[in-house]
């Protein structure tokens, strides 16, 4: 007795530039978590960890919090990646769009301050290449995501004509009328 339905249905072969997404996620996941627990220098005044997540900055033991729930959604990325699941690339378009909003939020909400705008400036210089990352993962994986069928499989019409004589012929009124147009 056959339990998984997924298996029945034919596997499209995802591409390798996924896959490498997927490794660059894997290490980007371990970097973070090497960052949350790594201590960098004996720094006893000032924690030097700091991060911004939905465009709120967090510094201290809440920053290595963030960065370890980070560091949790960029592993289960990779894994779904890897494994071949839409949940994996749907994560990651939604981490992505989280992340490309984290950066439009903290740029406006930091402009009015003076002493923020060198960080203001590093954000919104980051933005467009978060943007393109975006674009490119929703590019590569809406096919994989959504499964469209390819536009080559295309059904064949049947004709203007075709459908009006089946639509004379199902009204039993116009049988004689259908007969003389034929």
């Amino acid at each position: 007795m056959k339990t998984d339905h997924q298996s029945d249905l034919p596997q499209v072969k995802w591409p390798l530039d996924l896959r490498v997404f997927a490794v660059m996620s894997a290490l980007w996941a371990a970097c973070l978590a090497v960052s949350a627990f790594v201590h960098v220098g004996e720094m006893e005044v000032v924690d030097p960890v700091v991060t911004i997540f939905a465009g709120v900055r967090f510094s201290g033991d809440d920053a290595r919090l963030v960065l370890i729930v980070e560091a949790g959604i960029f592993a289960m990325i990779a894994l779904g990646v890897f494994t071949h699941r839409r949940w994996g690339l749907l994560l990651a378009l939604c981490y992505m769009v989280q992340v490309v909003m984290s950066h439009l939020a903290f740029a406006v909400a930091y402009l009015p301050f003076p002493s923020e705008w060198m960080h203001v400036r590093a954000v919104a210089s980051e933005g467009p290449i978060v943007v393109l990352v975006t674009l490119y993962l929703w590019i590569r994986a809406c096919d994989l995501i959504f499964d469209w069928p390819p536009a080559n499989d295309a059904r064949p019409q049947a004709s203007p004509k075709a459908i009006h004589r089946s639509s004379v012929r199902a009204d039993s009124r116009a049988l004689d009328v259908a007969a003389i147009a034929d």
